[in-house]
């Protein structure tokens, strides 16, 4: 899940502060984001696009501090192991994606394989006819 997404599922829509209207040096209105950082995970703040570029250092906390370490070690887990579930998701979807691709190939190939069978049949069938025809004296052949 990116930080977009993570972003928007903890913005708590009463909060007043996501009203706020913040703006840098730049004249950009800044929207609020979430840290998911190891050291501040779940922390709201603002800060300039441009943050660390063109001398712009504006940066702000939206709380202070207060959250306790057992929080801050299961939120920072808990973000891990949704990067590491979807990384396996996204493995399985692209195991299923070439198994899909490869079922369309064997059903091509088994198509193919049954019109073989098929003209073979029938090659055999003729050359039976045929030198049954040629046997029986029947046949106006030249």
């Amino acid at each position: 899940m990116s930080n977009a997404m993570l972003n928007r599922i903890c913005n708590d829509e009463n909060d007043p502060m996501l009203r706020v209207k913040l703006r840098c040096k730049h004249g950009d209105l800044l929207s609020m984001q979430t840290s998911w950082s190891e050291h501040n995970p779940a922390r709201r703040f603002w800060s300039c696009p441009r943050y660390r570029e063109d001398a712009c250092n504006f940066f702000r906390w939206r709380d202070r501090e207060d959250v306790d370490i057992r929080s801050k070690y299961v939120i920072s887990s808990l973000a891990k192991r949704i990067k590491e579930l979807e990384e396996v998701l996204a493995s399985y979807e692209s195991r299923v994606e070439s198994n899909q691709v490869v079922t369309k190939e064997k059903k091509k190939s088994k198509c193919c394989n049954l019109k073989l069978i098929v003209l073979i049949i029938i090659v055999c069938f003729l050359f039976l006819s045929l030198t049954k025809n040629v046997k029986d004296g029947s046949c106006r052949c030249v």
